[in-house]
């Protein structure tokens, strides 16, 4: 969600005043601060696409965390959708975000293994308020300058013209979701965050903000339309500048 908006699609002149270093893509903190995993041999990685590849490489190296030293980025933008959303697997020694993209491949395939936060909260929660803790601890040692910008948006149901996306979704028997309780668990995690670490915030979750049918990604939740972008790349500039 927050990497649309660095993309020439949404934002066509982003550029001008930011340049991206690094990113992360929808990856639970439990998963980021896990310890290290090995990619498994015989996963079949010519069934992934290029980018399907990198994100599941990725989950399992956590380079993220040493590229952050390496690049020392003035500002880290940090949504939560990964942990509302889409939840972990526990493995051996931690846990790695469940995406249904992986589903065949481990360890994601170990669904009996899984934890998401409307599912079992109390236990997520009090895993994730550990593992984000690691997290600001790490971006302290290891990148004291960078500023982490909270960005707080939210799951909508609405699309411009008024429909639902979980209409759309049930006529075509996709499964659905319930975005105002998702969205309240979202308030959870965001008011935890600003209460103990220091985060500026970038707050796109008091506008009626509504989903683009025609949407490059697809019809999803947080596939919004333009004005989001631009709103947010606006006050983006304004938070930094």
């Amino acid at each position: 969600m927050t990497r649309d908006n660095f993309n020439t699609l949404f934002n066509p002149t982003y550029k001008e005043d930011f340049e991206c270093v690094l990113h992360q893509h929808q990856c639970s903190m439990l998963s980021l601060m896990s310890p290290v995993l090995s990619i498994p041999e015989d996963v079949a990685m010519d069934q992934m696409n290029a980018f399907t590849s990198w994100h599941y490489c990725t989950e399992h190296t956590k380079e993220f965390l040493s590229q952050l030293h390496e690049r020392q980025p003035e500002y880290l933008l940090l949504d939560l959708y990964a942990d509302i959303y889409l939840g972990v697997v526990e493995t051996a020694n931690g846990y790695f975000t469940y995406n249904p993209k992986f589903a065949t491949f481990p360890p994601v395939s170990n669904q009996a293994g899984r934890l998401t936060l409307d599912g079992e909260f109390e236990r997520y929660l009090a895993v994730w308020k550990v593992h984000v803790r690691r997290f600001f601890d790490h971006v302290k040692k290891v990148a004291p300058s960078c500023q982490v910008i909270l960005v707080k948006a939210r799951f909508v149901d609405v699309f411009a013209d008024g429909s639902s996306l979980n209409a759309w979704r049930e006529s075509r028997k996709y499964p659905t979701v319930d975005t105002e309780m998702l969205n309240t668990l979202w308030d959870e995690l965001d008011n935890y965050v600003e209460e103990n670490f220091p985060v500026r915030v970038l707050d796109m979750s008091k506008d009626a903000y509504t989903l683009n049918a025609e949407h490059p990604w697809g019809s999803f939740y947080v596939h919004y339309t333009a004005d989001f972008y631009h709103d947010f790349l606006a006050r983006l500039i304004t938070l930094t500048k």
